[in-house]
């Protein structure tokens, strides 16, 4: 992303390459999604400066335009990964346990209208790729565990 410099959830209002809007909708949605499901932790999306992080990938946001067939299918996909990814998460590494939960909690929290057939995608991709577009910012998590009150009230 570039003009953003926020390491908040849901960075800041500044329009990235991935459209921080679209950031702060995801970020929203996933409130919608049970702690308990996480087992009590709350995983969001930040706007993160890509030189601080330190791993070979980085998270980024897709747009699937669900009134092509071509974004049709890549749901389809991402459904059937899903669904792969449940059975299997102990052979996943951390990031991909992450983009596995939220692609799940917005398939089960929000519906394609809610998108407006342009339902967000949470992909892994080489952070050597995004350096080489001049892209200043990523998407990365933050992981909040839900403890005391909050704990005892949900």
């Amino acid at each position: 992303m570039t003009n953003a410099q926020s390491d908040q959830p849901g960075g800041s209002s500044t329009h990235g390459d991935q459209g921080l809007p679209v950031l702060d909708r995801v970020n929203s949605a996933l409130l919608n999604y049970s702690d308990k499901d996480w087992n009590y932790s709350r995983i969001s999306l930040i706007d993160k400066l890509l030189e601080s992080i330190d791993g070979p990938y980085v998270l980024k946001l897709d747009v699937l335009d669900l009134k092509m067939t071509k974004g049709r299918d890549e749901l389809r996909s991402l459904v059937d990964e899903v669904k792969w990814g449940d059975r299997h998460s102990s052979q996943l590494g951390i990031l991909e346990v992450v983009s596995l939960r939220i692609n799940k909690a917005l398939l089960e929290v929000t519906s394609d209208d809610y998108w407006n057939q342009n339902r967000p995608v949470l992909r892994i991709v080489k952070k050597e790729e995004v350096e080489s577009e001049d892209i200043t910012h990523a998407v990365w998590y933050q992981i909040a565990e839900v403890a005391g009150e909050d704990f005892d009230e949900r």
